[in-house]
């Protein structure tokens, strides 16, 4: 059932109940306050009704059925003219296709110069069927498909440039647990995180730690809040008198310092490595 006769059906309901109602409420009003019942007149009127619908719906039923097996064309004198199906219609077929592919231009201009008329274009008409919008699936899964690969690309370059850069203060383990954060920053999980400490003889400070993540968080484009939260939860004991709201303003301060800031190129990911060694 379509919803337009959901709705009509709703109306017919709602149309018979109220009548119903408004006919209690009358009788009654009759029969309390004047003493008449009226079911007495009404009774037969309301037989009466219903069976002349019930006949006139059988009846209506019964000739469409009769004139359905033997149709009656009324046509008050007129002759119908016999309609004659044209054997050779015609379908719109696109120029490009039918063009022969290759002809010699002699023979091409003598076949259709004379359907040219003067200072007249041939029109061609557009045989694209396929518009912009029902590619959107499909570029939207090639752009998604870029960017997972960038993204493939930037943790393959932050990797090498942790691994560069913190060998000199972090363990082999340690170095492993910072790249795991790294990538928990990069997904949004900072539950995961764990904590790391650098090598006793050789720590890092607090100038190089948040350098560190302005650098990586600037490729993975984090926002400067949830950098904070990674290099405190990464390095707690190194960052133990800095607050996180300390550690977001300072990120990238110009404080010499054992890892310094490598701002990206623009659009670009990578890091400057043999620059940092040379100023190292």
């Amino acid at each position: 059932m379509t919803n337009t006769e959901q709705i009509r059906t709703k109306k017919i309901s709602f149309i018979l109940a109220l009548s119903v109602i408004i006919f209690a409420a009358i009788a009654t009003y009759f029969t309390l306050c004047h003493d008449i019942n009226i079911m007495r007149i009404t009774t037969p009127i309301i037989l009466g009704l219903a069976m002349s619908i019930i006949l006139c719906g059988v009846l209506q039923k019964f000739f469409y059925n009769w004139l359905t097996k033997n149709p009656i064309h009324f046509s008050f004198g007129e002759q119908s003219s016999p309609v004659i199906e044209s054997e050779s219609t015609t379908e719109p077929v696109c120029i490009a296709e039918t063009l022969p592919t290759e002809q010699p231009a002699d023979s091409s201009e003598q076949e259709y110069s004379p359907s040219l008329q003067p200072n007249q274009e041939p029109a061609v008409p557009d045989c694209s069927n396929e518009s912009h919008l029902e590619k959107y699936d499909s570029i939207l899964e090639e752009l998604k498909e870029k960017e997972l690969k960038r993204q493939v690309k930037v943790m393959d370059a932050i990797r090498e440039y942790v691994t560069i850069k913190t060998a000199p203060y972090l363990s082999k383990e340690a170095i492993a647990t910072l790249i795991s954060n790294i990538e928990y920053m990069a997904c949004d999980q900072p539950e995961l995180y764990k904590p790391i400490r650098s090598n006793i003889d050789n720590p890092l400070r607090s100038p190089g730690l948040r350098h560190l993540a302005w650098n990586v968080g600037e490729r993975l484009r984090v926002p400067l809040a949830k950098r904070a939260v990674f290099i405190k939860e990464s390095f707690p004991y190194e960052l133990e008198n800095a607050s996180i709201e300390y550690l977001r303003l300072n990120l990238r301060d110009q404080v010499a310092s054992q890892i310094p800031i490598d701002v990206p190129e623009k659009g670009d990911y990578c890091f400057h490595l043999e620059t940092d060694n040379d100023e190292s």
